[in-house]
């Protein structure tokens, strides 16, 4: 048997690096991972980017699944990734396997001795040549590589679950991300700073607004010329910061940001065909040079799903009168204090080494955590200057917060701290925003707990539920949290049948918080409810086709349910097959359907239709639940059902599934 063999050059990351051309070529590379195990005769064209291995005639039918070690040899290109990695003794343990998609594409995934994910490294267009690599922290995939264009080099990364939202694009494959698909405000603020402390410009850059993403905001008038000369300026700006802060180094560590409440710019405000959604300024703590410091991140805006920079940072604290981080801004000189940057450092370490929550419910892994962050949050909280301590005790807050929420039934050690943190601020600082910031965290606490304990009288839990949220309105109602309280009141009040007390504090919200997102959603909910009779108005570009506009006037002497769905609701594909039959049924008869996703991206959407193909007319607009096509009608809670009579008005509101076809079958007769 004669055998040959020609390689070209190789790009990375693939299996080809793991070649030997010295030597031989590994047999786990002789065998499609496709085919692997399940054919007798074989003719490999290729597992590797850049490689092609031709063989004259058929190989033997078992070949070896790539080793622990090689498969651990590669790491991720993008900085930072925090993911297990089997120590060299423990590789002897762990196990490589074939993994097969559920509809097409193979790969190799490595699972540690306790059978946890490890890696995994997957062809998904039958190629033979990887195109996915997946790293896992504790189990649970927390970064990934993708090749979308399938030529052996990644050009889109992700970052999951633990590891974060965060999608960027590299469009010249050059390892630096040159757009960003998703990005939220947190993380933007930690690229600012990393961009900062590496004096690198061209990091900051794909967070800026671009043209394209003017456009797509449609800012109008002085508001876009401001922000374009901005832009323009950011370089120059971006410059003038680094010359201020010159002890910034890759060393430089990202603690906290604080900012504000975002804010809803109404399109009948700015005049631009949607609603515009900013940050006006965040402020970042940092710690560099042993000494904790303020960093200000600029204006950002949302664009489709990643928050955008209209402006470089500059150094200090953004003050109360612009809107973002609360009194108490000080420096922190560390190297003064050896005892309290020794306190900050564990605290940057405790953040690093938090673990992944993949059940989605409470975690006792997480409430200890979270504890334990407490601590040491107290410690640091001891060590600094009263005037200092706003952002530590916020952080305080809402580490108690989570650890009671993650907390196992029964165990009220977190709740009784965070009560008595309450109780102290309540006293010492009366109707204070930091008072009411603390207070609100301990209701979202015994809210969370109370609703999941098994048994609950679920009325009475919504009742007291209310009476809390009251109570909290009177006490602190300039609060940052007030209008998120009023909607829940709101919210709360409509779901127990008491409209007339839900349009009082939706109509509250609209009055006394102008411009907030909250106050959108308020005003909405009251044209939802107030919707029967009236004319029913919706517009939106197509799923399919966003340069399409659809107008749901064009619909003529039909009747029409309209269906407000997201890909995360649990409800989504059962209703899709419930409302395919009501049209098989009715469409004849003169029914037609529309459909409005709120999912926070269009890709998440389209996804979900691919997996689960739903014929009908899909609407969608960036902002998810956030979105105009959601505020409109204060969309609040999925799915959301109206159904519209042949002369264009709402028939019945706030309906299900399971009720629709009544409603139909009265309206035809």
């Amino acid at each position: 048997m004669q055998t040959f063999l020609i390689l070209t050059s190789t790009s990375t990351p693939s299996f080809a690096d793991l070649i030997s051309i010295g030597g031989f070529l590994p047999a786990f590379l002789l065998v499609s991972v496709k085919e692997f195990g399940m054919r007798k005769s074989w003719k490999f064209a290729g597992l590797c980017s850049g490689t092609l291995f031709l063989f004259g005639t058929a190989l033997p039918a078992f070949a070896v699944p790539p080793t622990a070690a090689a498969i651990l040899s590669f790491k991720p290109k993008q900085e930072g990734i925090a993911f297990s990695t089997p120590s060299p003794e423990e590789e002897a343990s762990c196990k490589v396997e074939l993994t097969k998609g559920i509809k097409k594409g193979s790969g190799w995934t490595l699972k540690d001795g306790q059978g946890n994910l490890v890696r995994k490294f997957f062809d998904s267009n039958e190629d033979n040549r990887i195109d996915v690599w997946s790293y896992y922290k504790d189990g649970v995939e927390v970064y990934r590589e993708i090749d979308t264009n399938f030529n052996g080099k990644a050009d889109l990364y992700r970052w999951l679950n633990a590891g974060g939202t965060k999608i960027g694009i590299d469009e010249n494959e050059d390892i630096k991300i040159d757009s960003w698909q998703i990005i939220s405000p947190e993380e933007v603020s930690q690229e600012i700073l990393k961009a900062v402390a590496t004096k690198d410009f061209s990091r900051l850059k794909p967070l800026l607004l671009t043209e394209a993403d003017l456009k797509t905001l449609d800012l109008q008038g002085e508001a876009a010329r401001k922000v374009r000369e901005q832009v323009i300026a950011s370089a120059a700006k971006f410059q003038a910061t680094l010359t201020k802060l010159p002890t910034l180094d890759d060393k430089t560590t990202w603690l906290h940001v604080e900012m504000g409440i975002p804010q809803c710019l109404p399109a009948d405000q700015t005049g631009s065909k949607g609603d515009i959604f900013r940050f006006a300024k965040g402020t970042i703590l940092y710690e560099a040079a042993g000494k904790t410091d303020w960093l200000q991140t600029g204006e950002m805006f949302l664009v489709n799903g990643a928050w955008k920079l209209a402006d470089a940072p500059i150094p200090g604290a953004v003050s109360e009168e612009e809107g973002s981080i609360r009194p108490g801004t000080n420096k922190i000189d560390l190297e003064k204090d050896p005892e309290l940057k020794k306190l900050v450092d564990e605290l940057a370490a405790i953040d690093a080494a938090v673990e992944s929550n993949s059940t989605g419910g409470a975690s006792a892994t997480l409430a200890k955590h979270h504890l334990r962050r407490a601590d040491h949050l107290e410690k640091i909280l001891a060590k600094v200057k009263p005037e200092d301590r706003d952002p530590w005790i916020r952080q305080l807050a809402d580490s108690l917060s989570s650890a009671a929420q993650n907390s196992v039934a029964g165990d009220m050690v977190a709740s009784k701290r965070l009560a008595s943190l309450e109780e102290q601020l309540a006293k010492g600082l009366p109707g204070s925003n930091l008072a009411g910031y603390v207070s609100f965290r301990g209701l979202q606490a015994d809210y969370a707990a109370r609703i999941s304990k098994p048994g609950e009288d679920f009325n009475k839990i919504q009742n007291d539920w209310m009476a809390k949220l009251a109570a909290f309105v009177q006490a602190y109602p300039k609060a940052d949290d007030a209008p998120d309280a009023l909607l829940q009141l709101g919210m709360v009040s409509e779901f127990l049948g008491k409209d007339v007390e839900a349009k009082n504090w939706y109509t509250q919200i609209a009055k006394n918080f102008v411009g907030k997102p909250q106050a959108a959603k308020a005003t909405g909910s009251i044209r939802r409810m107030e919707s029967e009779g009236q004319p029913f108005t919706l517009t939106g570009a197509s799923l399919a086709n966003p340069s399409q506009t659809f107008d749901i006037t064009s619909i003529k002497d039909k009747m029409v349910v309209v269906y407000y769905w997201a890909s995360w609701n649990g409800q989504t594909l059962g209703d899709f097959a419930k409302l395919k039959l009501i049209m098989e049924t009715y469409g004849p008869k003169g029914l037609d359907l529309v459909c409005v996703n709120l999912d926070t991206t269009s890709e998440e959407a389209t996804t979900f239709l691919k997996r689960s193909p739903f014929a009908a007319q899909h609407l969608y607009q960036p902002g998810g639940l956030e979105g105009k096509l959601a505020t409109d009608y204060g969309i609040q809670v999925l799915p959301q059902v109206f159904l519209v009579g042949k002369d264009g008005k709402v028939v019945g509101k706030n309906l299900q599934i399971s009720t629709v076809e009544e409603e139909i079958k009265k309206s035809l007769k």
